[in-house]
């Protein structure tokens, strides 16, 4: 039987290369990936200077999204995983946590072990358990260090974050399978600070009560609109007044209005108009648009609830980027009109598009629809496990697409629900 080791990684840049120093020594290990999960350190430059396979995440997605990662990347029979901050791991103790598997005792093994710290554990999950589940008693349920058969892992329904631990040996208890609780001796493991164990603490609670069936997320993913949504103004009728073309667009508006061009007619207009602009004069712009006050205190509380959130909007990448940014979306998620730039950081006047304009749907330069669903298609997202959130008056194609529409104080008659403030979409998200 085969075994891949996967090591996924997040700033673990000074303990990754003991960890595989250590790992390359078990001769029975026949792969080792790495997944740095978005690490800003020395990472990655560390992993690839010991030779093994490393795949890369843009940004940091969840330690369960690096599990899944590193699963689809291997090809042993046997699954090994290791977390990357552990200082006084030994072959010994690799290969005992890989027998119990190899000689057909069990399915899955987690390791107990010894630890200074483990705070989560002790004030966390131990009560918990001890509460909702008291047949469940493995000294260290949330450790990361644990062997799993190809085919069972196959079987298992991971969520991204920090959570995953724990829920993997849920859903195996569930499913009745062999499981070895082997004693690896005492382990050392990075401090964590305590924003860290604040946040892993509500994952994991949120994990054991979900696979309890106490708590459920009908919703995974957020897709906003931008103009009159995210900020309180239309970003074209400001830019247009700080970059003096005010006339320009009511003339387009009004050529729209008399149906001679087509939506998209006005932003590749407007894209030209902006010739020569640079990402300091959009800067200057984005000082003067006024995110709403809300949006910060929901965004935060969606992502700690580990929902993906996402904009799609008619409005410019400059501005679009800027606010995904300070809101803390990733660029991954937002789907706009990218600004072509040139070699001297001057914009060209030409409007690339991610989606095609679709003649069928609607006449803008992207379809909202269309985008909503490559993000769907991209984050593994149902359109029932979709929200969209839209002032509605150009969002009727993005409602269409999504399970559930949040029109945002409206203008006219749209979507499934009307809301007069953005804190009601954590209402309605659960």
């Amino acid at each position: 039987m085969k075994v891949s080791c996967i090591i996924p990684a997040f700033n673990e840049g000074q303990t990754i290369r003991n960890v595989l120093n250590t790992v390359k020594r078990v001769k029975t290990i026949d792969e080792i990936i790495v997944v740095d999960d978005g690490s800003y350190d020395s990472t990655y430059k560390n992993a690839r200077l010991k030779g093994v396979k490393v795949i890369r995440h843009k940004a940091n997605k969840g330690k369960g999204a690096a599990i899944k990662t590193g699963f689809s990347h291997s090809h042993g029979d046997i699954l090994l995983f290791l977390d990357a901050d552990l200082y006084n791991i030994t072959p010994r103790k690799i290969t005992s946590i890989i027998q119990p598997i190899r000689s057909g005792e069990a399915d899955f093994v987690k390791t107990s072990f010894r630890r200074a710290r483990g705070r989560v554990t002790e004030l966390v999950v131990k009560p918990l358990l001890r509460v909702m589940l008291p047949f469940v008693n493995f000294n260290q349920p949330l450790s990361g260090q644990f062997a799993i058969s190809r085919k069972l892992m196959n079987e298992l329904k991971i969520d991204d974050r920090w959570g995953v631990d724990i829920q993997i040996l849920l859903q195996l208890m569930k499913k009745g399978c062999r499981i070895a609780d082997v004693d690896i001796g005492t382990l050392r493991h990075k401090k964590q600070p305590i924003t860290n164990l604040v946040n892993m603490s509500e994952d994991v609670i949120k994990t054991i009560l979900s696979e309890l069936g106490i708590i459920a997320n009908k919703h995974k993913l957020v897709i906003f609109d931008f103009d009159k949504t995210l900020i309180r103004e239309s970003s074209i009728e400001v830019i247009a007044k700080e970059f003096g073309f005010e006339e320009e667009l009511k003339k387009l508006r009004e050529k729209y209005q008399n149906k001679k061009i087509k939506d998209y007619d006005i932003t590749l207009s407007l894209a030209r108009l902006i010739r020569g602009k640079t990402k300091k004069d959009f800067e200057n712009v984005c000082e003067k648009l006024t995110l709403r006050r809300t949006v910060m205190g929901v965004a935060e509380r969606l992502k700690k609830r580990m929902y993906e959130l996402a904009i799609i909007s008619v409005a410019f990448s400059p501005v679009v980027n800027f606010f995904a940014e300070k809101i803390g979306i990733s660029k991954d998620n937002v789907i706009c009109p990218v600004l072509a730039i040139d070699k001297n950081g001057r914009y060209t006047g030409e409007a690339i598009a991610k989606t095609k304009h679709n003649s069928k749907c609607c006449d803008k330069i992207i379809c909202k629809a269309d985008s909503a669903k490559e993000l769907m298609k991209k984050l593994n997202v149902k359109p029932e496990e979709c929200i969209a959130v839209g002032d509605g008056k150009t969002d009727e194609c993005l409602f269409r697409a999504c399970g559930l529409s949040l029109a945002y104080k409206p203008e006219i008659p749209v979507g499934d629900i009307r809301i007069l403030n953005l804190s009601e979409i954590l209402i309605y998200a659960e």
